[in-house]
């Protein structure tokens, strides 16, 4: 591969002596009269011609038909899909005594280096307002008022497993964030939610802690800037506390904690979250993280000192690339390149320059005089027009003058791929003294990074944009369109409009023939067209689900090709879960030869059983063949039964069975029945496999 351009490939390596070999082993085969082996042989001799001539035909070959597959793709431009950086939140730290700071976008942190491996950069999206105060716990109280869990490594610190928690109608439930410091400034404080609630469904209050006052009776913060409204979307709330706000430790406000782990012995002023649910179904929210001091990086760096790419030779089509390529693909604006700002400078005499001018950047050349260039982000390439006044006035694009010098001012390029997908608390190390500044950390993983796209599915891509044009007609469309909008994108599902019939009254009379299907909660009218993505992630994330910038990125890729009459909506899966029941039996004679330990007094088998049900029902790396599911395919116990049962001199499987739980979306009601009970389990369309939190296996010696 250069610079993203497909390289040709030889479809048979067969050399001059590999053939002759081949062809002389046949020999026994089909002719065993024939003993005479030697080169001396008229009949080697001949085998040794035909082998020339095989060669020659193979170097040939070897030129078409793929070969011309590739080079055609070339010629239309179609290269490989570049490398996508990892992105994570990073969250600052100041001195205690240090007064506000406003740190500038770019700042760069990164992991560790060491002997064996580089250190990996992430650079700062935005600007972002740190205070000198820190958000260091997160209790949830329960809603009986007895008792309190310590939910900070779920929400607000490392490893932000999430927090998820049922609220039936008129349920309350109090979310108290603790801070080291108090602060008289407005606290921003950012949401991210896993699954967004529907307006009007709850309400939010937010209050702050009191001197010797119960959290049940803590008063209400006035004015707070909800940006998540009401946790209807990921956001800001922005907080500003009075200023008798006091700090309290929660061993005094008579509650206990639900385990000895949950306990917090700290006087921290604490922010309320009082949230109310308003409506007669139970809902459930899903909060990823409530993020402070923290801005959104990415692993990709920015040229900051002007680059010069070349010289102009005064001749039509010019091109000159980059010293670093790809380039970051700006995610959810208009232009997403506008971080490439271009010049170019005339030659006078003497040799002295004109000023630099900017120039623009577009997608196909102007007819006539323009300023403008195109991009090949794939491979950092600039290419210039071929307008000329005198030479070529029904040109397109100006030439750069004769002996003109052309500069990048700056750009922002991709520094890595998967590698940026790095664990929590590992990107720590601050590469430029800032004052006041003391430490900088990933509460949670980075994610979405993926490598540049592989010679076989550009391969597989190139008929579907010759098809399609980049344009979503059919449902197709939209899911080849979606992986095309971020590598990220592991598996993907169009959902066309669908409406209930009688059929689907006869499972719920209380739905009515000709309304739009609104299980899962969808809303599948006429015209809505819904898009399901579920990003790649390892086995040990069950339950993968996009990131609020992967879905916004899919949005509007899709929303500048979808047809003018479809309303998209771009969503995370919907999960059901699949609990497994196992009875392994094994063989006491494979025990006492020591091929397996005792299952009697070791839980080694039924541990690896367990991880390979797990495996198996994994969304993305799961299945016979680990390349996961997909939405809306059913499962049965036969694929199963092969994946999990032990060899024949270890034991056998005598009992399996596979049941659906309870829906991990809400509301988590389905229509149909979940198939045979134990045998198979049939998914909606919408729906996608995981693994059930707990699996009932046994094993048995026998």
């Amino acid at each position: 591969m250069a610079n993203g351009q497909l390289q040709t490939l030889n479809l048979d390596d067969r050399m001059w002596q590999d053939i002759v070999d081949e062809a002389r082993s046949l020999i026994p085969r089909y002719n065993p009269e024939w003993t005479d082996h030697n080169a001396t042989d008229l009949g080697i001799t001949l085998m040794e011609l035909f082998a020339w001539i095989v060669e020659g035909m193979q170097y040939r070959l070897n030129r078409v038909p793929d070969n011309n597959f590739i080079e055609f793709l070339n010629l239309l431009g179609i290269t490989q899909d570049p490398a996508s950086p990892a992105t994570v939140f990073l969250t600052y730290q100041l001195a205690g005594v240090s007064p506000p700071l406003t740190l500038p976008k770019g700042n760069v942190v990164a992991t560790q280096q060491t002997d064996q491996d580089p250190a990996i950069l992430f650079e700062t999206d935005a600007d972002v307002s740190l205070l000198p105060t820190n958000l260091t716990t997160a209790i949830s109280l329960h809603k009986t008022g007895l008792h309190y869990e310590n939910v900070t490594s779920q929400m607000v610190a490392a490893p932000l497993s999430g927090y998820s928690y049922s609220l039936a109608p008129g349920d309350v439930l109090t979310l108290t964030l603790g801070f080291d410091q108090a602060t008289a400034l407005p606290i921003p404080l950012s949401f991210l939610f896993r699954t967004p609630v529907s307006p009007g469904s709850l309400q939010v209050l937010w209050q702050y802690s009191q001197a010797a006052v119960s959290p049940l009776l803590w008063p209400v913060i006035p004015g707070v800037l909800d940006g998540t409204t009401s946790f209807t979307q990921n956001g800001v709330a922005s907080v500003t506390v009075p200023l008798d706000w006091a700090a309290q430790t929660p061993k005094n406000w008579g509650l206990t904690p639900t385990t000895l782990a949950d306990a917090v012995d700290k006087q921290l002023f604490w922010v309320g979250v009082h949230v109310s649910n308003l409506t007669a179904n139970p809902l459930t929210i899903q909060i990823d993280s409530i993020l402070f001091n923290s801005v959104h990086a990415s692993n990709a760096l920015t040229v900051t000192q002007p680059e010069l790419v070349g010289t102009s030779n005064g001749k039509p089509f010019q091109y000159f690339d980059l010293v670093n390529a790809p380039l970051y693909q700006h995610p959810g604006v208009p232009d997403p390149y506008d971080h490439l700002v271009v010049q170019v400078r005339q030659a006078l005499p003497g040799g002295t320059f004109g000023p630099w001018t900017t120039w623009s950047r577009v997608d196909d050349f102007p007819q006539g005089a323009a300023n403008v260039f195109r991009l090949d982000a794939v491979m950092g390439r600039l290419s210039f027009g071929n307008y000329d006044s005198i030479v070529s006035p029904d040109g397109h694009g100006t030439i750069p003058p004769s002996e003109s010098q052309i500069q990048a001012l700056t750009y922002r390029y991709v520094v890595g791929g998967v590698i940026g997908n790095v664990p929590p608390s590992t990107i720590t190390v601050l590469r430029a003294p800032v004052a006041g500044l003391v430490a900088a950390t990933n509460p949670g993983p980075a994610a979405n990074g993926a490598d540049q796209e592989s010679i076989d599915d550009t391969k597989r891509r190139g008929p579907e944009v010759l098809r399609n044009r980049y344009r979503a007609v059919a449902a197709e469309d939209y899911e080849y369109l979606a992986v095309q909008a971020s590598t990220e994108v592991q598996k993907v599902r169009c959902l066309p409009p669908r409406l209930f019939t009688v059929y689907d009254q006869s499972f719920n009379p209380a739905v009515k023939p000709g309304d739009p299907w609104t299980y899962g909660g969808l809303n599948r009218d006429s015209g809505n067209v819904q898009v399901i993505i579920i990003p790649g992630s390892p086995l040990s994330n069950p339950t993968p689900a996009p990131t609020a910038e992967l879905l916004a990125e899919v949005a509007d890729y899709l929303e500048q090709r979808r047809s003018v009459t479809a309303a998209l909506t771009v969503t995370g899966p919907r999960y059901l879960p699949i609990k497994v029941t196992a009875q392994i039996m094994v063989w006491k004679q494979a025990v006492d030869q020591g091929l397996v330990p005792d299952p009697a007094t070791s839980t080694t088998v039924h541990d690896g059983i367990v991880a390979q049900i797990k495996q198996f029902l994994h969304p993305t790396l799961g299945n016979s063949d680990g390349n996961g599911w997909d939405v809306g395919e059913d499962q049965t116990i036969a694929p199963l039964f092969e994946f999990i049962k032990p060899p024949n001199a270890v034991g056998f499987i005598s009992s399996l069975q596979i049941d659906a739980e309870t829906p991990l979306y809400t509301p988590p009601t389905r229509l149909y029945p979940t198939g045979v009970l134990g045998v198979w389990v049939k998914f909606a369309d919408y729906e996608m496999v995981c693994s059930a939190a707990a699996h009932n296996v046994t094993v048995t010696k026998i």
